[in-house]
């Protein structure tokens, strides 16, 4: 799943006005492992707690969210986050959210807001000497929102298809692929124990400010949930309550358009729309960027057009259009979602529309599995080819309205009894005779973006082998490091190997050997996917290839791959003293001083990816983020989880990486939705003040 935004702008409100919720009512009780369990009467006093529980653990990272919403990232990070800051401000970021507030934001989920906003204003009152820039705080419920949005905007593709405008490629845009994850759903009618079971399995990066933060909320107003937050979120991105749960995986289809303007050759502040000249909106946006010399002040042109946003370059100004540009409503159906206990109500609210993109994945108490394609796909003109640059100047291609939710790919209770999604193809989704069928569904909306990929041809060939499901049978459908048997990209890939001669390369004569041994596996005691790591993380650094070619398949010569093996050979020869090494000695997972072996590879339904640090290490860095199984069975409910470090971002706290043994063996950690039973075994219970 992308994480480029977050949350949270500067309002004008000060430090004083806090007077919603009262701290002392709140209860905030930590767990052995250090996850925040929030309990208070309403559901808004429970959001001020989680605000003050994130920030206790990760302030650095909810204030890079707000400087970030506040277009201040270059007054940290220089002329990149200038970029940042220029985006931000170019599809008006504010004036968005201040348009839509009253119209699309309940009364009730207001109180949310202003609760969380009262919890970081009032642990930033505590801590001056955490802030990282000045005025950065007091921060107010549309600031929240901004996030929200910002975030959302970037992951349908926006800021990608900007970065093609500016580059002169904007006929070449397709929303790609950058990551992925997995979602699972079983049921009575497949498992063994005749229980219902979820498996929620984002794949994002393991550190930075998009890493999941674990947190359980519970008050009177019928609000009990355990899940996956990142900084800014007022409720789980993904998560479990105590009668449902929900996963998301990344999808891709075509979110965003690109629009080639008109301009009027005497006036380049026009454009032609519909036979008239229209006066494009125009504005220099404020960028502070931090130099060598110090913060420097600098303004630059920002477009508006009927589309949105526009860029002028050199070969003509480009408009961009996108599906979250008419509403804000995300943040409260995540938080509605959070509420709902049964199917029905569940898809009442995915009916909102307002969360824009993902796959969503739902298991509930009542034997209900359900597999949504969930994509705010615009009703467009078929006259036109919308995987193109589209002509700015007619009403033709201005659209306004989307596809309703039953008009997406999506399946309830399969009579095969399970459900699936590896970010792959939606009309893939369950048994093969149970499919949504493509033909079914609109022609325009880009669901082709969204391939077959390894993932989803190895679970196929996992299932194919099953009649019935324990849940340790779910367990090592999660924690399978093998790439399917003769298909998918990574054996595509890999077929060049197989065509190499030993004897026409002596001096890596060894290496050619050991990696036709290879079995296409990714687990800690495997000999050869060291070798193989090394070798293609070459090949892909550099032909800059990245996930898409894992799906796909990786073009490159024969020289390429010599090259790539010579240096596989010399990096292991220099760091191990030999080629034949378990693959755990060289793929670590590191945090500190703890620094321990982890299996898992690309594009594996036990994914991880690593970053070759030049000295003999794999270091892990984007896979695996959070992992959550949920059990719901007449006997009663269970809940696991587990995250790759821990649940603390500060040194010498105990929770900075006491969960990575667990990860790196597949275990997990128990998780209770009982509020007696998680306050007899807290280690520590206070309240956020």
């Amino acid at each position: 799943m992308r994480t480029l935004f977050c949350t949270i702008f500067i309002s004008t409100l000060t430090l004083s006005n806090f007077a919603q919720v009262d701290p002392s009512t709140i209860t905030i009780a930590r767990d052995t492992f250090g996850i925040p369990h929030i309990f208070a009467k309403t559901d808004a006093e429970v959001a001020y707690g989680l605000a003050w529980a994130h920030c206790e653990d990760d302030f650095e990272h909810m204030q890079m969210m707000l400087i970030m919403a506040n277009a201040r990232m270059g007054e940290i990070s220089g002329k990149e986050g200038a970029a940042t800051d220029y985006f931000v401000q170019l599809i008006r970021a504010k004036e968005h959210v201040e348009q839509f507030y009253d119209r699309d934001i309940s009364a009730d989920y207001k109180k949310i807001l202003q609760a969380y906003a009262d919890g970081i204003n009032a642990f930033a009152k505590q801590h001056p000497k955490q802030i990282e820039l000045k005025n950065l705080f007091p921060v107010d419920p549309k600031t929240i929102l901004r996030g929200y949005h910002l975030i959302l905007t970037s992951m349908v593709g926006t800021p990608r298809a900007l970065e093609y405008i500016i580059k002169g490629k904007p006929d070449e845009y397709i929303f790609n692929a950058s990551a992925g994850s997995n979602a699972f759903a079983f049921n009575s009618k497949i498992t063994a124990d005749s229980a219902t079971y979820l498996v929620i399995n984002p794949h994002v990066p393991l550190e930075g400010q998009g890493s999941w933060y674990e947190a359980h909320l519970c008050s009177e107003q019928n609000w009990n949930i355990y899940g996956a937050f990142i900084p800014g979120m007022t409720s789980p991105a993904m998560g479990c309550n105590d009668s449902l749960g929900w996963a998301i995986t990344f999808n891709w289809p075509d979110y965003v358009d690109i629009y080639e303007m008109e301009i009027n050759p005497k006036n380049k502040n026009q454009y032609k729309y519909d036979g008239q000249w229209l006066n494009f909106e125009t504005r220099k946006v404020p960028l502070k960027v931090k130099t060598k010399l110090g913060k420097i002040k600098v303004k630059k042109e920002a477009l508006w057009c009927v589309y949105g946003p526009a860029y002028r370059t050199d070969k003509g100004v480009y408009a961009l259009r996108y599906n979250t540009m008419h509403d804000i409503k995300a943040a409260e159906q995540w938080y509605k979602m959070g509420k709902a206990k049964k199917y029905t109500q569940f898809y009442q609210v995915m009916e909102m529309q307002g969360i824009p993109l993902f796959n969503f994945m739902m298991a509930d108490n009542q034997d209900h599995i359900f597999y949504l394609f969930n994509a705010k796909v615009p009703i467009r003109d078929p006259q036109f080819d919308w995987q193109k640059t589209l002509p700015g100047n007619t009403s033709k291609t201005l659209w306004n309205k989307y596809y309703s939710l039953n008009m997406l790919p999506q399946k309830y209770n399969p009579k095969c009894g399970y459900l699936y999604n590896t970010n792959n193809t939606p009309f893939h989704c369950t048994a093969s005779n149970e499919n949504p069928l493509e033909p079914d569904y609109c022609k325009k909306a880009g669901f082709s973006w969204n391939r077959t990929n390894n993932r989803d041809y190895r679970f196929n060939e996992i299932m194919s082998t099953k009649k019935r499901l324990t849940f340790n049978d779910i367990k090592e459908i999660k924690y399978d490091c093998k790439y399917p048997t003769g298909k998918g990209g990574i054996y595509k890939s890999f077929q060049t190997v197989y065509s190499l001669k030993e004897s026409d390369y002596p001096d890596i004569a060894d290496a050619i050997a050991k990696l036709k041994k290879w079995d296409f596996t990714g687990y800690t005691n495997n000999r050869e996917a060291a070798l193989v790591t090394f070798t293609f993380n070459y090949l892909f650094k550099k032909k800059e290839a990245a996930y898409n070619e894992l799906e796909t398949g990786l073009d490159y010569t024969v020289a390429d791959l010599v090259e790539a093996i010579r240096y596989s050979k010399k990096t292991l020869l220099k760091h191990y003293k030999t080629i034949d090494i378990e693959f755990g000695a060289a793929q670590r997972l590191i945090r500190e001083d703890k620094n321990l072996p982890v299996p898992g590879l690309p594009e594996c339904i036990m994914a991880m990816a690593t970053e070759d640090n030049g000295k003999g290490v794999l270091k892990a860095s984007n896979g695996d983020s959070f992992i959550m199984f949920a059990k719901y069975s007449k006997k009663g409910n269970h809940f696991e989880c587990v995250v790759p470090y821990g649940e603390s971002r500060h040194k010498n706290n105990p929770h900075l990486t006491d969960q990575m043994e667990l990860y790196t063996t597949q275990k997990t950690k128990e998780i209770s939705l009982n509020k007696e039973e998680v306050l007899k075994t807290a280690t520590r219970i206070y309240h956020p003040q």
